[in-house]
């Protein structure tokens, strides 16, 4: 198996533990990822999370304002550029964060309880290596 299909791999089965999670508190895995990525950029426009995700934003559109209606995003026009719409993050959201925090660290304990406590102190040391890695290299267009 090679490196991409191995990432792959493990990004999928991480997901699927995931997605009850995601179920659970009403949302799709697709609306959970950009929920966790705007909480992380904090107040941001909505062309940033656009470029974050690596999609377009008509795509984020329709999931957009199913969130802002769920009451998990709020949606303001840019003070700097009346144009631009920026998304923030609400209380819902935040308890959600911590919530996903927990749940996501209990799925990973569950599933990784066979694995010796040095294998996975390794693993982390080691995927981090590999992510300062890629935030280095140059992304190409």
């Amino acid at each position: 198996m090679g490196l991409v299909e191995l990432f792959w791999s493990v990004q999928k089965r991480l997901a699927q533990r995931m997605a009850p999670v995601a179920r659970d508190m009403g949302i799709s895995l697709s609306e959970l990822v950009v929920l966790w990525k705007a909480h992380k950029l904090g107040e941001c426009r909505v062309s940033a999370l656009s470029e974050d995700l690596g999609v377009p934003p008509s795509t984020l559109t329709g999931m957009m304002d199913r969130l802002v209606e769920g009451g998990w995003l709020d949606r303001d026009r840019d003070p700097e550029d009346r144009r631009a719409v920026v998304m923030k993050s609400t209380p819902r959201l935040a308890e959600l964060v911590r919530n996903l925090k927990h749940a996501g660290s209990r799925t990973l304990e569950k599933a990784f309880k066979t694995l010796p406590a040095e294998t996975l102190n390794r693993l982390e040391h080691d995927l981090m290596s590999v992510l300062q890695c890629l935030e280095r290299e140059e992304i190409p267009q």
